[in-house]
């Protein structure tokens, strides 16, 4: 776990841009096709999420002691009811991240713990858990805070080790880091440009 992983300027500006697009463009993973958490507004490569992925990247690999390459991002804005089922990750996840933007509920009445082979992890906003998503079983149990507009604003980044035999997986099949899986075959009018980290 790593504590305070962000700053808290940074954690809150991302929160309340998840819980806006929610409201704007609720993009549930029933809508696409993925089924892991069914209404949950969650989306895949969001520009945000996307820099988020090569912010954290230098911190990543100061804690694991890899050398790893981005393969892609997500996040989810859970709600009341959703849970997350007991599941491995694909080879893209080799080296994984999930932080904890925030949430609104009182945690000194109730916490909601990622669980990855039986070893509860609770994260406070800011923080964010690395583990390795191919070998760990995790989930949540089901999200019971009722209180009104109780929710948990959640992101996901994925890493391969460089030197390690899912090399192949970096990008996630993309061309390049930001590329949403809906325009990989589309060409873009110029090349994006990434700022060295």
């Amino acid at each position: 776990i790593v504590k305070s992983a962000i700053s808290a300027e940074l954690r809150d500006f991302v929160t309340q841009y998840a819980l806006f697009d929610e409201m704007q463009n609720f993009s549930p993973e029933q809508m696409q096709g993925r089924h892991q958490v069914p209404d949950a507004h969650s989306v895949y490569a969001d520009p945000a999420m996307e820099s988020m992925l090569l912010h954290i990247q230098p911190i990543i690999e100061q804690a694991t002691g890899l050398k790893v390459f981005p393969t892609y991002s997500y996040y989810r804005v859970y709600r009341p009811g959703d849970d997350l089922e007991p599941h491995f990750d694909r080879p893209a996840c080799e080296i994984s991240a999930t932080m904890c933007f925030n949430y609104n509920y009182d945690a000194s009445k109730y916490t909601w713990p990622i669980y990855m082979d039986g070893v509860k992890a609770v994260l406070e906003p800011g923080d964010m858990v690395i583990y390795r998503g191919c070998d760990l079983t995790h989930w949540r149990d089901e999200f019971e805070e009722t209180s009104d507009n109780s929710w948990h604003v959640q992101g996901f980044f994925h890493f391969v080790d460089a030197n390690g035999s899912n090399v192949k997986h970096a990008l996630d099949g993309r061309s390049f880091i930001g590329q949403p899986k809906t325009l990989q075959n589309r060409s873009l009018p110029n090349k994006p440009y990434i700022i060295p980290v």
